[in-house]
């Protein structure tokens, strides 16, 4: 009787023990996950590319646009980084991509990283009824471990979602935190946004007939690695033969360009790297050599490109350095 009395006690004792560790081992990787770098989000150059789909169109892209991150602003005491808004042409074929207009202020984003938290203010919540409009509020929590219930803005009301899963990854070229939800395989990223885009709420409507999705909103291609090459304002072919050179390169206030083969009808035109044209010469008849003023542009990446009908023969990079 004592015997069994006291394997009860070691059994219990054990047990006990047991659970102690498991629970150490628990708050260990917690604290672990929470104390990991943070990734942030507000980060200058990025760039979001995030598609539309309507299920009832045979296309996977039926609405294309971008968001681009650039400069800092102060609101409230607070740092804050701009993001800018604009329509790209919808295509479906992979990057790079044409601008449909010009960049609009969409809002601005900012970092929390002692709170693992990101905050924003959207100044043109179209399609989104779920944040409100031009006042801060949480876009996206990173402080969360699994088994929490995530409650921000860009996930409905009306949705209960708990995190099941926490685990690095590479996801569109990006090394970074996947959040993934309980029961589905959505969620969002650090240092990106969720998979439905930047912006866009967490959501896709159905159909009351037949439960079958109306639309969804995806993050289609992502890049923070300057330069990012996801936008291009002119066609392009592959050709093997270098048709110009240019020089200096770095460059400061003149670039000069060399044509070392016969070009006619054809173009120099100069692009920032949000594809925006800056400069565009005619070519004439016999000239081969030509000039450019950079004067007037700020230091950075630019590509200079020559066109004939249309079609891209040669591109090359200049780091301009005024």
């Amino acid at each position: 009787m004592k015997f069994t009395l006291k394997c009860c006690q070691y059994h219990a004792c054990r047990t006990d023990v047991i659970k102690l560790f498991a629970f150490v081992l628990l708050t260990q990787l917690s604290f672990l996950s929470r104390s990991q770098n943070y990734i942030p989000l507000a980060v200058e150059g990025a760039q979001w590319v995030v598609a539309f789909n309507h299920i009832d169109t045979p296309w996977l892209v039926d609405d294309l646009w971008e968001y681009y991150a650039e400069g800092d602003t102060n609101i409230n005491g607070k740092t804050y980084k701009k993001i800018y808004f604009r329509q790209l042409v919808v295509t479906q074929d992979p990057p790079p991509f044409e601008p449909d207009g010009e960049y609009e202020l969409k809002g601005f984003i900012r970092d929390d990283s002692t709170e693992r938290k990101v905050f924003a203010i959207d100044m043109d919540p179209w399609g989104n009824d779920f944040c409100p409009a031009n006042e801060e509020f949480l876009m996206f929590d990173f402080s969360v471990i699994t088994g929490d219930t995530v409650d921000f803005c860009l996930i409905p009301y009306f949705y209960t979602w708990t995190i099941d899963t926490i685990y690095p990854g590479t996801f569109i070229g990006f090394e970074t935190r996947y959040y993934e939800f309980l029961y589905c395989y959505e969620g969002y990223y650090e240092g990106m946004g969720s998979t439905y885009g930047l912006f866009e709420p967490m959501f896709t409507p159905f159909k009351k007939s037949d439960q079958k999705y109306i639309f969804y909103t995806y993050l289609y291609y992502y890049c923070r690695e300057f330069p990012c090459d996801l936008i291009v304002s002119v066609p392009e072919i592959t050709s093997v033969e270098n048709h110009l050179r240019i020089f200096p390169n770095p460059a400061r206030d003149i670039v000069n360009i060399n044509l070392r083969s016969s070009v006619t009808d054809g173009k120099i035109r100069l692009f920032n790297i949000y594809g925006q044209e800056l400069i565009k010469v005619q070519i004439n008849k016999g000239d081969v050599e030509y000039s450019l003023d950079l004067s007037g542009l700020t230091s950075g990446i630019y590509i200079l490109t020559l066109t004939q009908a249309g079609v891209v023969l040669d591109r090359e990079k200049i780091l301009v350095a005024n």
